[in-house]
């Protein structure tokens, strides 16, 4: 028997695989191990269960559940995932005003970014999903973000 972190780990691995098998059993675990236990554990299990309230159309509770992930400073889920993830139940709930501006104000700071170096940071897949999707809600607020960095290399790929 293992202590923890890895005891919640397992119990963690093992309620979202419950979610395909047995759902309700698979929520409850989450629950669970969402109040107590390790700080990383519980930051992973709220996610999976907002992912599993946006999936059973719960957009409310899915957006609280990712508002409140927001908050958290663990780092166990990236924020920008949580951030796209919010964006695309906001856009579910008809709420596109809402959506446009946290995908902009992802992909806006991801390009203003700057490393230790001061240069221009690369973009990652999430950032390049928000700016896609932001391009597809609304082309005039894409069209008012700052250019792309260029990638090291000129973007030759070598």
């Amino acid at each position: 028997d293992y202590g923890s972190p890895y005891r919640e780990l397992a119990r963690y691995f093992a309620a979202t695989n419950l979610l395909t098998v047995d759902r309700p059993k698979g929520i409850s675990e989450l629950e669970a191990l969402s109040k107590d236990g390790d700080a990383d554990v519980s930051a992973r299990a709220r996610f999976a269960l907002a992912q599993a309230r946006e999936a059973d159309a719960q957009y409310d509770a899915a957006a609280a559940g990712y508002q409140e992930l927001l908050k958290d400073q663990s780092g166990a889920v990236s924020p920008n995932v949580v951030r796209l993830r919010l964006a695309a139940v906001y856009e579910k709930q008809g709420k596109k005003d809402e959506a446009v501006n946290l995908l902009f104000q992802m992909v806006e700071a991801s390009r203003n970014a700057k490393g230790k170096d001061g240069k221009p940071l690369p973009e990652s897949t999430v950032i390049r999903t928000a700016a896609d999707k932001l391009q597809e809600l609304s082309p005039e607020r894409y069209a008012q973000l700052p250019k792309e960095p260029t990638p090291p290399g000129g973007g030759l790929g070598f």
